[in-house]
């Protein structure tokens, strides 16, 4: 006797002669390949959506005007795809050279925040060390901000049936992963990888 196996990707079901895509959440993660470097750091406006691999991290981290010590971002909730991520940067300046205008970063008040044992003088240290990087950014000229805009939902619409290689928790569904590369001509390039959101990553957004 023949046993014929139908081999249709576990993303279609089958509903008499139609097949059908169940809904899977996508996960939109993004990060910034920064090819100005050495020479320049990078400097971004604060109005990225709330990036879920940065939970833990102190809000005098995390809610600043201007973002520079983290450049990728997975976004929160797990399966919210924004209409639009608006990315705005500006080529800035290292850390060695900011430390030479304002002193040295108080690192040891951002690792007892983290750890939670730091003391009010600490916070206030770490506190007024950011706003005047905060004063410095804002002299920026105008002119020399970028702006990308990504537009989630196209690319959810690209790989709707496309299914990731690899291993991963199949269950949590796909993510689509961008790598922006900025060019020291002021040019930019966009490339999109599709994964399953990992397993390994449950514990940790």
């Amino acid at each position: 006797m023949k046993i014929k196996f139908l081999t249709i990707s576990s993303l279609f079901l089958l509903n008499g002669c139609q097949a059908t895509v169940p809904t899977m959440k996508n996960r939109i993660s993004f990060e910034m390949d920064n090819q100005y470097w050495p020479i320049h750091s990078i400097v971004y406006k604060n109005n990225w959506p709330e990036c879920g691999n940065l939970s833990g991290t102190p809000d005098v981290i995390k809610k600043q005007k201007y973002i520079t010590t983290y450049s990728s971002c997975k976004v929160s909730p797990e399966g919210y795809v924004p209409q639009q991520i608006i990315i705005e940067y500006a080529p800035w300046l290292t850390m060695e050279q900011v430390e030479k205008i304002l002193g040295d970063y108080p690192q040891k008040a951002l690792s007892d925040i983290v750890l939670g044992f730091a003391n009010e003088q600490q916070k206030t240290e770490l506190k007024i060390w950011n706003l005047k990087q905060e004063e410095l950014i804002e002299k920026i000229p105008t002119n020399a901000w970028k702006r990308i805009v990504l537009s989630p939902p196209k690319e959810v619409e690209k790989y709707k049936y496309q299914v990731p290689e690899g291993k991963g928790h199949r269950s949590r569904g796909k993510e689509i992963h961008y790598i922006i590369s900025l060019n020291p001509d002021g040019s930019y390039n966009i490339e999109t990888k599709l994964y399953w959101v990992s397993k390994y990553q449950e514990k940790w957004n």
